[in-house]
């Protein structure tokens, strides 16, 4: 399985995207598809050859704080791949932002030196336009979409009385490994389909378009089969200033970044905690938060459930046992938001974290779980295997034992989650892809 990295970092996953897109065209011919065209992508270009490689170690250069000297100024001749891949990029980089602030002449005089230096792939000429195009988009204002109504994107009318739900998180990478896990879940036949947010790395068009539209349709058959499907707002959705993801949802027919699909016994609550986590400068580091206004309309939903169970879906998580927030266990603004609601909230499921984690009641929640393992390739050397915060109390198995992903070939395995639903009952199953007829755990709702 291909290996790619993601930086918590808007414009080095611009530079990602903006690399990507241009190898991935490169790789079809310019024969993939834009919105309306017919054809796509064949896969991601780490699947491909090494300028997105390249892309990934300098962004990494730059988001470890590596030193970049043979990068600053000289042509590094001599020097190596780090000192090879750092000069590409950070040459692209100053000609997209030549070509941002108009300045032609420097914009030539980047684009002589790319070409000069014969181990650059050409091709990062294009990549800085597509930069450029996507740092300018990332500035202006999220399409953000707020209600009038209180009563505004609340969705009746689909979900029946039986009903088989399926949630998957950080699903948007376009490779083998999602289109298989969402191959399970339409041979499951669910009645709805729910992404937690993340399409992979910047939520461009041509990312949206090829690495989530395309195949969540297709493996779907969403034309055949018109279930409804959704997907929440996550911060690497808003990376390149959150217009794509809100064409996508319009798209699937969602009417907001947040709403409420239910039924008379059972709703999901969707919330946007994607829009103030697009620029980490501005939220903390992934402290993020609801808009005021969504929080009234989260009471809204929560307090006047009536007879009705209320499952919350959010792209960021709540608390964390092997991660920090912010340098806490815990999102200390989200909580403060959402607080007075927990004790009527039956699960709350959210993504970020690659990695699958079901929790015991913690904080007036009774029932929560990560799971953020839909598609990203993790490393069995990449995940922490010891709580960092040992107050946030995990589940046990029926014997005694923490519930851990399996691994395949040194990866974690992927899943998702099936939430059946039975009148006024439910029970949610959680799935590998490693065995998709067995889940290896399973809960009541109530």
């Amino acid at each position: 399985m291909a290996r790619f990295t993601q930086f918590h970092d808007p414009e080095l996953s611009i530079w990602q995207a903006a690399v990507g897109e241009v190898e991935a065209q490169a790789a079809a011919g310019g024969q993939v598809e834009d919105v309306g065209a017919p054809r796509v992508a064949a896969g991601r270009p780490d699947d491909m050859s090494s300028m997105a490689a390249e892309a990934s170690a300098y962004c990494r250069q730059v988001d470890t704080g590596t030193p970049l000297t043979a990068a600053a100024g000289v042509h590094p001749v001599t020097e190596g791949l780090l000192q090879t891949t750092g000069f590409c990029s950070l040459t692209a980089l100053k000609l997209a932002k030549a070509k941002i602030l108009g300045n032609q002449a420097d914009a030539q005089r980047y684009k002589e030196e790319l070409a000069q230096f014969g181990d650059c792939d050409p091709r990062y000429s294009e990549a800085a336009t597509k930069y450029a195009e996507y740092f300018v988009a990332q500035q202006k204002q999220i399409p953000y979409i707020a209600y009038k109504n209180l009563s505004d994107f609340v969705i009746d009318g689909k979900l029946p009385a039986q009903a088989k739900v399926a949630i998957v998180g950080d699903w948007g990478t376009g490779q083998d490994a999602a289109k298989l896990v969402l191959r399970q879940i339409a041979n499951k036949a669910p009645d709805a389909v729910i992404h937690l947010g993340d399409i992979y790395y910047a939520g461009t068009q041509f990312e949206i378009t090829n690495y989530f539209l395309q195949p969540w349709k297709q493996i779907l058959n969403l034309d055949a089969r018109p279930i409804p499907t959704f997907s929440l707002a996550g911060n690497h959705d808003m990376y390149s200033g959150g217009g794509p993801y809100y064409q996508l949802i319009q798209q699937l027919g969602q009417p907001a970044s947040y709403f409420c699909l239910r039924n008379a016994n059972w709703q999901f609550v969707a919330m946007d905690t994607g829009y103030n986590d697009h620029n980490p400068a501005g939220g903390g580091a992934g402290a993020t938060y609801l808009r005021d206004t969504e929080v009234t309309w989260l009471a809204d939903k929560v307090r006047n459930a009536g007879a009705r169970h209320s499952i919350l879906l959010s792209h960021h998580q709540l608390f964390t046992s092997f991660d920090s927030i912010d340098g806490n266990e815990i999102n200390l603004r989200l909580y403060s938001q959402v607080a007075p609601l927990l004790p009527q909230v039956a699960l709350w499921i959210w993504g970020h974290e690659h990695d699958f984690v079901v929790y015991d009641a913690y904080k007036n929640l009774a029932r929560s779980c990560c799971l953020g393992h839909g598609a990203f390739p993790v490393g069995v050397d990449e995940l922490p295997t010891h709580p960092k915060y040992g107050q946030v109390p995990l589940l046990k198995d029926t014997d005694g034992d923490d519930i851990r992903l399996g691994t395949t070939g040194g990866v974690y395995n992927h899943g998702y989650a099936i939430i059946e639903l039975d009148g006024a009952s439910g029970h949610v199953s959680y799935y590998q892809d490693s065995d998709e007829d067995n889940p290896m755990f399973q809960q009541s709702l109530t």
